[in-house]
């Protein structure tokens, strides 16, 4: 309820502080721009993920190519999450004390929404950050099996 509630205020925010999107600051804080990114694509790629997901194991990729290809329709949503996190604390950080007023004065909604996705994507991507090295180890073992002398020397 709380994401649902989030995504519709989120959408409110957009329609009704879309003047701010050709405002002074606009160029420079990408304001409007992040909040609309930050609610579309993570959404839209869950979507696309689940039909990719739907194509590869009805072409049964997983034994074709002999390794878990879930793991790869896995991998981009916390790449996605690392990348949105650090663009949102560059855009943060570099906004000016002139843009920050004139965002709350006349577009307050908007600059709230768009300091909360900042603070969820920053803690998105550092879980994402521990997800994708996980994920690469898993995809290099698979993709390097420990080969027979190696196994037997670990457990020795």
């Amino acid at each position: 309820m709380m994401f649902l509630a989030y995504f519709v205020l989120g959408i409110v925010s957009l329609a009704v502080d879309f003047d701010a999107m050709d405002c002074a600051c606009a160029e420079d804080s990408w304001v409007w721009l992040y909040v609309l990114l930050v609610i579309v694509i993570p959404t839209s790629m869950g979507v696309v993920m689940g039909f990719v997901k739907g194509a590869m194991a009805a072409a049964d990729l997983e034994a074709k190519l002999g390794v878990d290809t879930a793991i790869f329709t896995s991998l981009p949503p916390p790449a996605l999450y690392i990348t949105f996190g650090i663009l949102g604390i560059v855009l943060w950080a570099n906004m000016t004390e002139e843009c920050d007023s004139y965002y709350q004065d006349s577009h307050g909604l908007l600059l709230a929404i768009f300091h909360v996705q900042i603070i969820i994507m920053s803690i998105a991507s550092i879980f994402g950050l521990g997800s994708c090295w996980a994920m690469t180890m898993v995809i290099i073992k698979q993709i390097w099996p420990p080969s027979d002398e190696e196994s037997t020397t670990k457990s020795a």
